[in-house]
């Protein structure tokens, strides 16, 4: 049986998903640009994700953004602290900051949903599965970052709870430039299939793909989870 991304998104109900897009992250002067981080890659990735965005509406495929949120209670006094102190990791998304609103043309509209998570995995949030379980979601097309940790970190799980998954290569990167490729190689191999944004827009190239992307949207009441 060929594993062909097209079937799976196409023939199967999928929804396209926003890893992380977040001003901590990607925007100068977010908490990893102020550490030295170079967003410029990050900061690449918006137009493509806004194109894919704004085809995704267009085709009724359901949007779903992921965000990164942390406070005093979610940080526990475990590893995960601890290892993030002594790595002197940037303290980005605070609850209720700047740094976790969505960056740039990146913001759910009312038609599209937002889970919080305060661990790589999106699955953490357990309204996340119920969520893909409830909408009869079978395919998950993964974007944003970083693809070494948030990004693989969800598509693992993604895969273990029997979902199809798709990595959108050029949709995503790391904070590390030697990270990438073993990131992306490994999840092709082991965990899904891995396209161009080009591939994923070529798909629906014949139902309306044509409209202009620059248009923005109306963000309305999002629900957030």
């Amino acid at each position: 049986m060929t594993y062909d991304p097209n079937v799976l998104c196409q023939s199967l109900q999928s929804a396209l998903v926003v890893i992380d897009m977040q001003n901590d992250f990607v925007a100068n002067g977010g908490a990893f640009s102020q550490a030295g981080f170079d967003v410029k890659r990050y900061q690449a990735l918006e137009p493509v994700i806004y194109r894919m965005i704004v085809t995704a509406r267009e085709n009724k495929i359901p949007i779903i953004f992921v965000a990164m949120t942390h406070n005093d209670g979610n940080d526990g006094n475990g590893a995960w602290k601890k290892r993030r102190i002594a790595r002197k990791h940037p303290n980005s998304c605070r609850e209720g900051t700047w740094g976790v609103e969505p960056y740039g043309r990146l913001h759910p509209t009312k038609d599209d949903v937002l889970f919080y998570k305060h661990r790589y995995s999106a699955f953490t949030n357990d309204h996340f599965n119920n969520y893909l379980s409830a909408e009869g979601i079978e395919t998950l097309v993964f974007t944003g970052i970083n693809t070494n940790t948030c990004v693989e970190s969800t598509i693992r799980d993604a895969h273990m709870k029997d979902y199809h998954v798709v990595l959108v290569k050029d949709a995503t990167t790391c904070a590390f430039k030697d990270a990438y490729l073993p990131s992306i190689t490994n999840i092709e191999r082991h965990f899904g299939a891995v396209i161009s944004s080009g591939d994923w827009l070529a798909y629906y190239s014949e139902t309306g793909m044509q409209k202009k992307y620059e248009e923005g949207f109306d963000e309305g009441s999002v629900e957030s989870f």
